[in-house]
C-alpha cells in the first residue's frame, strides 16, 4: 500500500511540474508577442510622426466575456488569456496626445537633421551634433531647446508605453530600443545614427544594405552617416 501511494504522490508532482513547465513556456511566449505588437505600434506612430498617416490606430476592445460557470473556470485557469487582455491596451489618450505634438514638431527636427544638427542615438531620442548652424551661438541654443522638448515627449512616450504593459514586464529600456532600431531601419541617406551596442540588432543592421555600405565605418556604438 505505501509504495502505491509514492507511486501515485510521484506521478501528482510530476504531473504538476508539467503543468508549470508548460505555463512558463506559454508565459514566454507570450511576452515575444508583446514585444512584437510594441514593435507594430513603434511602426504605427513613427509612420503618424512622419505624416505617413493621418492617425494612430485605435487600441481594440477587449472581447465582452461569457458569465458562465466554464468560462469563468478557463479564465482562472489560463494565464495567456488574462494577460492578453492586458496586451489590447496598446493605446491611450497620452500616447495618442504626445504623438501629435513629435507630428507637429516633425518638420522642425527633420529640417535640423539634415542641416547635420540633430542625430538620433541608439537610446531612442535624439542629440545634438556639431554643426555649421550651430556655430552660431543662439542658433546651437534653439537647437538644444527643441531636443530636449523632443526629448520629453519621448521619454513619456516609452514610459506610457511601458505603462500600458506593466502586466508584461515590459521596460522603458526595452521599448527605448525598440524605437532606436524602428528609427534606424527607416533611416535615409545623410542621416547620422548612433549605430545599436553588441548584439542582435547591430548584427542584423550590419547585415542589411545599409550596414554593407558602410563597410568598416560599422562598428557597434559608432556614429555614422547613413549612405
Amino acid at each position: 500500500m505505501r509504495s502505491i501511494m509514492a507511486a501515485m504522490t510521484v506521478a501528482a508532482l510530476l504531473v504538476a511540474a508539467g503543468c508549470v513547465i508548460r505555463t512558463q513556456h506559454q508565459i514566454d511566449a507570450h511576452i515575444v508577442v508583446d514585444i512584437r505588437h510594441i514593435e507594430q505600434q513603434a511602426e504605427s506612430v513613427l509612420d503618424f510622426v512622419e505624416g505617413k498617416t493621418e492617425a494612430l490606430p485605435a487600441a481594440p476592445a477587449p472581447e465582452k466575456k461569457g458569465s458562465s460557470f466554464l468560462e469563468h473556470a478557463i479564465d482562472f485557469a489560463s494565464p495567456i488569456r488574462t494577460a492578453y487582455a492586458a496586451e489590447l491596451q496598446q493605446s491611450s489618450p497620452v500616447v495618442t496626445e504626445l504623438a501629435k505634438k513629435m507630428k507637429e514638431r516633425f518638420q522642425q527636427i527633420d529640417e535640423m537633421k539634415s542641416k547635420g544638427c540633430l542625430g538620433e542615438d541608439n537610446r531612442g531620442y535624439a542629440a545634438v551634433r556639431d554643426c555649421a548652424y550651430c556655430s552660431d551661438a543662439e542658433k546651437k541654443n534653439e537647437v538644444q531647446k527643441l531636443c530636449a522638448a523632443e526629448n520629453a515627449d519621448r521619454k513619456a512616450l516609452y514610459k506610457e508605453i511601458a505603462q500600458l504593459n506593466k502586466d508584461q514586464n515590459v521596460t522603458v529600456t526595452q521599448i527605448e530600443r525598440i524605437f532606436a532600431q524602428k528609427r534606424l531601419e527607416r533611416a535615409a541617406t545623410g542621416g547620422l545614427f548612433q549605430l545599436p551596442p553588441v548584439g542582435a540588432d547591430f548584427d542584423a543592421f550590419k547585415a542589411s544594405p545599409a550596414g554593407k555600405k558602410l563597410g568598416g565605418e560599422c562598428k557597434a556604438d559608432g556614429w555614422v552617416t547613413i549612405k
